[in-house]
């Protein structure tokens, strides 16, 4: 992913960890609002307060979830950091904030009384015995251990009043053990700590989907134009003309070599046609390679001479499809239908420790510097496929020699079936 990529995604992930925060601490004020009679100040004072050492942690958190995502190859890295990092987060937050919501925020006990005169709710007709009993204030203490609100206050909002004061006089009181507040608080602050980190790993997965169907889109936008530009190049006047005219004259002199001529050209079309695949193996790109050099063998007769040096030991490596065709054309183009002489194509594969080298070089003459013009619209759609396909691992090198000659180099990670190329890469 690029660099804008990335900075978006940061700035999407931090928006919905505060929008995160944003959310529980309303979601909480108006618990304490309508459940304990706490006004809105009152309470948005508490919630924020219990929530601060989260919102502290949270930039930690956010980025060891994105340092040690839950990716199958660092599993065994990514757990004991996140397990680690999560008693480090209940000993922070026993330290921050060391008595619990329900410590802090007073709630007025409540206690069954009888009260005859209230008829049972709905219609029909009355139920015999003793009627349902109501709810109705006691004068009690909301937890153990503390005072009981004075009489004359419980009629009065709880948040006003002596008994506010002497709960809030206990936020100050000695802590609790750190194993005893540890065991209490762990039930709430590791769902937390493990919300946090799942939320941060659902946006990232979320993005590189995005990110992964937006290659494939692209990566099919290249691919069609590969196709077209192949077909174009198969089907370009000149050379048709010059296939059939060879076919032609080919009947009469060697049936056996106008019907292989006919067949590589039909095949020609067909691959180019029918071919879907991203990724090809470099045994099956070099066997519709040589069909297109049998056919421009016939259009340039001894003016053409193909030379290949192939390790064995790579054609079973997966290449772009069609990645050497714009390559082969080129030189063809540039570097043997202008002169009268004879000229060569060399063409080399080789592994590289991980690497896959695919050269493609072609003779001039010499003193003659090739133009700008030898790198068409060919070579530009190679490159963006190779961008896509592998990022920054790989890479297309073109360059001319003192005699004229021009070579054109393709360095990508060597890969096949049974071992995936590694995931592009951006600077």
């Amino acid at each position: 992913m690029d660099r804008p990529g990335v900075m978006r995604q940061h700035l999407w992930i931090w928006s919905a960890v505060l929008a995160l925060w944003a959310l529980l601490v309303l979601m909480v004020s108006g618990q304490m609002v309508f459940t304990a009679d706490l006004a809105w100040d009152t309470a948005l004072q508490l919630a924020v307060r219990y929530w601060l050492p989260w919102a502290i942690l949270s930039p930690a958190v956010v980025w060891l979830a994105t340092r040690f995502p839950f990716d199958h190859e660092r599993l065994s890295v990514s757990i004991p950091v996140h397990l680690l990092a999560c008693v480090g987060a209940l000993l922070f937050c026993n330290w921050a904030a060391p008595t619990s919501l329900a410590e802090r925020m007073p709630q007025p006990g409540w206690q069954q009384a009888p009260a005859d005169d209230v008829p049972p709710p709905g219609p029909g007709p009355r139920r015999e015995g003793p009627r349902r009993p109501m709810l109705q204030r006691q004068r009690q203490a909301p937890f153990p251990g503390t005072n009981p609100p004075p009489a004359d206050q419980l009629n009065s909002p709880p948040q006003s009043g002596e008994w506010l004061r002497e709960q809030r006089r206990r936020m100050g009181a000695p802590r609790r053990p750190i194993l005893e507040a540890l065991v209490t608080r762990a039930s709430f602050n590791v769902p937390v700590y493990w919300a946090l980190v799942s939320i941060v790993n659902a946006l990232r997965y979320y993005r590189s989907a995005e990110e992964r169907g937006r290659r494939a889109a692209l990566l099919e936008a290249r691919l069609a134009d590969a196709k077209l530009q192949a077909l174009r190049m198969q089907l370009h006047p000149h050379f048709l003309f010059n296939t059939l005219n060879a076919i032609s004259t080919l009947v009469h002199k060697d049936p056996d070599a106008a019907d292989e001529m006919i067949v590589n050209l039909s095949e020609l079309l067909r691959v180019a046609l029918d071919t879907t695949e991203q990724e090809i193996t470099l045994r099956r790109e070099f066997d519709f390679l040589d069909r297109y050099l049998e056919i421009q063998q016939v259009r340039y007769g001894d003016r053409l001479r193909v030379e290949k040096e192939i390790d064995a030991s790579a054609l079973d490596g997966l290449v772009p499809t069609f990645i050497l065709q714009p390559l082969v054309e080129n030189a063809l183009r540039h570097g043997i239908e202008p002169e009268a002489s004879a000229g060569v194509i060399a063409l080399s594969a080789r592994r590289e420790g991980p690497d896959l080298r695919l050269t493609v070089r072609n003779t001039g003459v010499p003193g003659r510097q090739p133009g700008r013009e030898q790198q068409g619209i060919g070579i530009a759609n190679t490159r963006g496929r190779l961008q896509a396909l592998y990022g920054d691992r790989a890479r297309l090198t073109l360059s001319s020699s003192s005699d004229g000659g021009f070579s054109a180099e393709l360095l990508i990670p060597f890969h096949d079936r049974l071992t995936p190329a590694p995931p592009p890469t951006r600077a």
